[in-house]
């Protein structure tokens, strides 16, 4: 006789599963060796100065900056900043990536190992904070190089793009769901061998 599985314990398989997908997505090397994409919080484009996560400043780049009269001079000093930063995590990127390698080898083996999993999963912990902590210090830096007023219009301008972005989410939601309704009141024909 065979017993069905809990819904826990389907559920469970189910994350599992998603896990080890997720892992395996992150962990494939980028199409045409293309370098690994940047840190949380640096973009390639330009200079960075927060990123998702990284308060009320979020990614600076050259247009933002001049809107809030940052100068030729501030910009060039900030770019340094985070190239800087950028090269510096260059060998933590290596790691990432191997520590999602080793992710993934866990849950594809014949048997789970809880304990070396766990252990995985701290050295990612940790890893993540020793770019967060290196994203910081370039953040704190790049501030300095503004003054007050200008880190303030900054905040400003990001606060303005993101309601746009919202606004401009609001009305992709809105035509998708009367795209959906239209198709709801005006049916697609049956194909002429169905009828």
């Amino acid at each position: 006789m065979v017993k069905s599985f809990s819904r826990p314990l389907k559920m469970l398989a189910l994350a599992a599963t998603m896990s080890v997908a997720a892992l395996a997505a992150q962990a494939q090397p980028a199409p045409g060796d293309a370098p690994p994409p940047p840190p949380h919080g640096m973009h390639r484009g330009g200079p960075d100065f927060g990123g998702p996560g990284f308060g009320p400043m979020g990614a600076m780049h050259g247009k933002l900056l001049k809107d809030a009269g940052v100068t030729d001079a501030q910009q060039a000093q900030i770019k340094q900043i985070f190239e800087a930063a950028h090269k510096d995590l260059k060998s933590q990127r290596d790691t990432e990536r191997q520590l999602h390698e080793r992710m993934q080898a866990l849950f594809t083996a014949p048997t789970v190992d809880a304990n070396a999993v766990e252990q995985v999963r701290q050295q990612m912990h940790a890893a993540h904070d020793v770019e967060s902590k290196r994203i910081t210090l370039a953040m704190i830096d790049a501030s300095r190089v503004l003054s007050p007023e200008q880190r303030a219009k900054i905040a400003q301008l990001k606060n303005q793009q993101r309601e746009k972005m919202k606004e401009r989410m609001k009305d992709r939601a809105e035509r998708a769901k009367e795209r959906r309704g239209a198709n709801e009141a005006n049916p697609v024909p049956k194909p002429f061998t169905d009828r």
